[in-house]
């Protein structure tokens, strides 16, 4: 990718140098994937809602069919252009040792619930006073007191893919984008790279811009976590295991209404 990088490589500690990607092209990178799901979600919508599916199901179809191909297209791209495979373009996998593993994560995943829960506090009206003008189905694609405006049917494919696609497939996709492919290619802002990737990571999710702060201090310890041991598959397990927790507790709730 030299037509794109800045002229300068970085060690990363047993893997091989990697060229570092400009401000611009890393700003462009992290934000444009997220404007592209966005607009899919808000096109998407009227469709779905024709269908007899709740809103959420919008957001699953932009993951689908938007978020996956353009992330892995990216990548994709970066390969050949950069003449390497999978673990030349991904150099985030230095193994972590087991006991490592076992109090790494669940501290993580209880870091980002406090950062989270936190949150919840002021986003109501962080909600009503910035994002008041945007419709509900888009603020709260999930309304509790209108599950049964849908069938049962349709939730059973909604949650179905609720669970593959936000709590395994779309995580794992965006950690290798964003983690594997484009944190370590800007580890030259040195301690800030962590907070810069977080950052701009919070910023993508355009489809829920409520959330900025919260992202920032519930991931924020995840991503450095991730720098710090070289190691993308941390990022991925505390992602996918945080959206399915979240995910479960939102299926229980519907289920219950049906």
């Amino acid at each position: 990718m030299t037509t794109i990088t800045a002229p300068v490589s970085e060690p990363l500690g047993g893997t091989r140098a990697v060229s570092q990607l400009s401000v611009p092209v890393l700003i462009g990178l992290h934000l444009v994937p997220g404007v592209l799901v966005t607009a899919g979600f808000v096109a998407f919508a009227p469709l779905i809602e024709k269908l007899g599916f709740p809103p959420i199901a919008a957001l699953l179809a932009a993951i689908a069919l938007v978020l996956v191909p353009v992330e892995l297209g990216i990548l994709a791209r970066a390969a050949v252009r950069e003449g390497v495979g999978f673990g030349g373009l991904i150099p985030f996998r230095r193994p972590i040792a087991a006991r490592r593993w076992a109090w790494l994560v669940p501290t993580l995943i209880l870091v980002a619930f406090v950062g989270f829960g936190a949150h919840q506090a002021i986003e109501p009206a962080l909600i009503e006073r910035f994002f008041g003008w945007l419709p509900t189905w888009f603020v709260t694609p999930i309304q509790i007191d209108l599950v049964r405006g849908y069938s049962a049917t349709a939730w059973t494919v909604t949650l179905v893919a609720y669970f593959a696609l936000n709590g395994f497939i779309g995580p794992v996709v965006e950690e290798l984008y964003f983690r594997g492919f484009l944190l370590p290619r800007m580890v030259r802002f040195g301690r800030w790279a962590a907070l810069i990737n977080v950052s701009l990571f919070s910023l993508y999710h355009l489809w829920s811009p409520w959330q900025l702060v919260a992202r920032i201090i519930g991931l924020g310890p995840t991503v450095y976590a991730v720098e710090r041991t070289r190691n993308v598959y941390l990022g991925m397990v505390v992602h996918c295991t945080l959206n399915t927790i979240g995910m479960t507790l939102v299926a229980f709730m519907v289920l219950g209404r049906l």
